[in-house]
């Protein structure tokens, strides 16, 4: 498997849901609208990374916040295994398949 990628996932409150996974053990769980609302920073971000210094998202359907400093290189996300790099390839990928998920 590829990573960064995003699956749509059931969840019995919320219906469908999107994981945005950064690896086989780092993934988020997002809804629909929180997918979409990330995809558009993740979109603006890759276009001017300059936009924003962090980007931070509290998602209702997991348990695990996500946070992540911006910078030259990419998107740096604070996760329980230590941070993980995205780089902006991965940044616009993710962007893109969380608007279509």
């Amino acid at each position: 498997m590829s990573y960064p990628l995003v699956e749509r996932v059931p969840n019995r409150l919320f219906g469908d849901m999107l994981r945005m996974m950064l690896s086989e053990r780092i993934y988020f769980d997002l809804t629909l609208e929180e997918g979409r609302t990330l995809s558009r920073n993740f979109t603006a971000l890759a276009y001017d990374w300059r936009r924003a210094d962090v980007i931070y998202l509290s998602p209702v359907g997991g348990d695990v916040e996500f946070s992540a400093a911006v910078g030259p290189d990419g998107v740096l996300v604070e996760t329980v295994e230590g941070r993980h790099l995205l780089s902006w390839d991965d940044v616009s990928e993710l962007a893109e398949r969380l608007a279509v998920a």
